[in-house]
């Protein structure tokens, strides 16, 4: 991560990713739409089968294309992301890990400037492989609680003899132990919510400052079950959430809702190397084009995406405005 602030340059201003922050900003042109000529973001599920069968997986492989591409043609798709100036890229799944291409992946996308996210649930991760998961900006690992009965009944193992409980602990030990700073990622329901505070005191101790919780999304697994899962309020937990912000001020802890009011915003890249999305509203997965037989810009299209959403998805609020003479003034 030897490169911290990376940008791209657009006709209508300058994407700028802090790839210490993980996050996104962007100097506006003034009377500009700023309009990115690719995605900014992406999120690839590399691989459909997962070890797992966590109750509210939003990617729910049983609902995923799964056709197998071969490590050739995993390389393609990343040749592509790479070719279109993509900045982010998260590998989850199904479990990335599963496949051990997925490590020739990270190597081909980070040495070519490509800000990488690694989305595991840490069963597969080992010594080994730490070389090169250090190369990521982040290595994201869910761990829903404390209690290892609530954890292991919100996530359990496909494995008579898993204990994703354990083998969550030992992959988060084993990234700080080689220095690797995991994004502990906390998915919320009825059963976990009021477990708030002792994850946070077992993350803090362990020396990790990027905590990312959220509710359950109605999408995948979870949709069917949506009304079991969410309690009838949530407050409690933002309340809790803000005193352990003042508790631990070093600590970066990120709370989402995980609602939005718009669709067609994420750019997606299935199993089987097609580009698509999901709509939020119905929870419908769209199929566009394949990146091992074309490119990123076949499917990058109005019709398919919502590109002023995709903007305000990963930019947000963090837009600075630049005066039209300063724009005239550079181009002179």
């Amino acid at each position: 991560m030897s490169v911290r602030i990376r940008e791209r340059h657009e006709s209508w201003g300058t994407i700028v990713y802090d790839n210490l922050r993980d996050e996104f900003s962007a100097k506006v042109y003034e009377g500009c739409e700023p309009v990115p000529q690719s995605p900014i973001g992406c999120g690839w599920l590399v691989t459909a089968p997962c070890n797992l069968k966590c109750i509210h997986c939003y990617g729910n492989d049983e609902d995923l294309p799964s056709e197998r591409l071969s490590t050739p043609q995993q390389l393609k798709v990343a040749d592509e992301i790479i070719r279109a100036g993509i900045m982010r890229q998260i590998l989850s799944g199904g479990e990335p890990l599963m496949r051990k291409d997925t490590l020739q992946v990270i190597e081909k996308l980070t040495d070519n400037g490509v800000a990488t996210i690694l989305g595991t649930n840490g069963t597969f991760l080992t010594a080994q492989m730490m070389k090169t998961v250090s190369k990521c900006t982040r290595v994201e690992i869910s761990l829903d609680s404390m209690d290892e009965r609530v954890n292991n009944e919100i996530r359990p193992s496909r494995n008579i003899k898993g204990n994703t409980y354990k083998e969550t602990l030992r992959a988060i030990g084993l990234c700080v132990d080689s220095g690797v700073a995991p994004r502990i990622l906390t998915c919320l329901n009825r059963h976990n919510s009021q477990h708030v505070e002792e994850l946070a005191q077992f993350i803090y101790e362990r020396g990790i400052r990027d905590w990312a919780i959220s509710w359950t999304l109605n999408a995948g697994r979870a949709y069917h079950i949506y009304s079991e899962l969410m309690p009838e309020e949530t407050n409690h937990v933002t309340a809790v959430v803000e005193k352990l912000r003042l508790r631990y001020p070093d600590m970066q802890i990120r709370l989402s809702d995980r609602t939005v009011n718009y669709s067609r915003y994420y750019f997606l890249i299935w199993p089987n190397g097609i580009v698509g999305t999901e709509e939020i509203v119905t929870g419908k997965k769209l199929f566009f084009s394949s990146l091992v037989t074309g490119t990123v810009k076949d499917g990058w299209t109005r019709e398919n995406y919502d590109w002023g959403a995709h903007f305000r998805k990963w930019v947000g609020d963090r837009v600075q405005v630049i005066p039209q003479e300063t724009r005239t003034a550079l181009s002179a």
